[in-house]
């Protein structure tokens, strides 16, 4: 929908639209897989042949920071190529508004469907001003170089005279000369130019300078290969080794699998795990595990009381035959809820150098040896 009264927002809303349709249609899967999350995604990944997964990565690589707007315009082109392939779905703009909403937060989806950027109060973009402040006056000056003065000025209207005066010192002469000219000038900006301006700062700067493209997408691969099956996870990986190096490290140093767990989980989680998880998926988790994996079984076996240890294996012993999907579900589940805890920032996982085997070593003698309550210690 046009908005006249605004034609700004009309043009930035175009905008997005237009950058989102110059993304190729596997760039838009990766979009909307990635949103999905990894635990979600995986019976998608699953699904797909290693033709099209390696399409897939070789996606996942080349997409750099997608800004708030054009996320929101690729979700948008989704529903409605969903619309026109099923009369049953509804699309359109509310529809839109919904799902977009549903994946990031409200005031985000309004911006790009033109919704009002300023909040009753008129302070929704001081948070912008403040943060902006609070980075370093040549990393400022080195982004407002790229910028039209009449951008620069109203960015700079908006910090501290002395922050400002810091930033002008370390912009490049021309740039100085020009923003200084138009600061003398002073800014009659309206609150809706401020507000798309702090938006641009926030998205191109704020985003673009605290993360690393290449980092969040490693990142993402390696939530996604952790809960993956081991040969398909290695076949994956071994697409993504041929075609990146550099990445498949990254990815190999964020991937936990189950077999890992030894000598990256801390001992710490280990309660954690058999005391807020579902309890009967983690006794088929441990069921499989004890099949493929026994030393990681051993190991957390090892870090509970005995009298623990010794009713899950009861437990595990009366539970019906799984089959080797099942299995692998419930070690899915018990991995998803470990990313759910480090994720959280409620455990960390130990760091293990590659030239070292010293991890393994150390958890040897945890095995199937479990630490004894009080209880065991004066039966003994």
């Amino acid at each position: 929908m046009i908005d006249h009264a605004n034609p700004g927002n009309d043009a930035a809303v175009l905008k997005a639209q237009q950058d989102a349709g110059n993304l190729s249609r596997m760039q838009k899967a990766a979009i909307i897989i990635a949103l999905l999350g990894a635990e979600n995604a995986k019976p998608l990944i699953e699904s797909i042949e290693e033709r099209h997964m390696r399409s897939f990565v070789q996606a996942m690589q080349t997409l750099q920071l997608v800004p708030r707007p054009v996320l929101l315009a690729t979700v948008a082109d989704f529903i409605t190529n969903m619309n026109a392939r099923n009369g049953s779905f509804r699309g359109g703009e509310e529809q839109a508004r919904q799902i977009a909403t549903e994946l990031l937060d409200s005031e985000r989806a309004n911006r790009l469907f033109s919704a009002p950027i300023l909040s009753a109060e008129g302070n929704s973009t001081d948070a912008v001003w403040v943060k902006l402040a609070e980075e370093k006056p040549d990393v400022i000056a080195d982004y407002l170089n790229t910028k039209r003065p009449e951008v620069t000025n109203i960015i700079l209207s908006n910090l501290s005279p002395i922050k400002a005066g810091e930033i002008l010192g370390e912009m490049s002469d021309e740039a100085a000369e020009a923003a200084g000219h138009m600061m003398a000038e002073g800014s009659n900006a309206d609150d809706i130019t401020k507000a798309a301006i702090a938006e641009v700062v926030e998205i191109e700067f704020m985003a673009e300078g605290s993360v690393d493209e290449n980092a969040e997408a490693a990142s993402f691969m390696s939530d996604v290969m952790g809960v993956l099956p081991r040969n398909r996870r290695d076949r994956l990986m071994d697409i993504i080794e041929e075609s990146n190096p550099e990445q498949a490290e990254r990815i190999r140093r964020g991937l936990l699998t189950f077999e890992d767990l030894p000598v990256r989980l801390p001992k710490t989680a280990i309660p954690m795990i058999f005391r807020d998880m579902d309890n009967k998926t983690l006794l088929q988790a441990l069921k499989a595990g004890e099949g493929s994996e026994p030393m990681t079984t051993g190991f957390l076996f090892g870090n509970i009381s005995q009298r623990m240890a010794e009713q899950y294996k009861e437990d595990m012993a009366s539970l019906p035959s799984m089959t080797e999907k099942e299995g692998e579900s419930a070690i899915i589940a018990l991995m998803a809820f470990i990313s759910g805890l480090e994720r959280a920032g409620t455990i960390a996982y130990i760091e293990v150098s590659d030239d070292s085997d010293t991890g393994m070593a150390a958890f040897e003698m945890d095995l199937d040896l479990p630490v004894m309550d009080a209880e065991d210690a004066e039966g003994e």
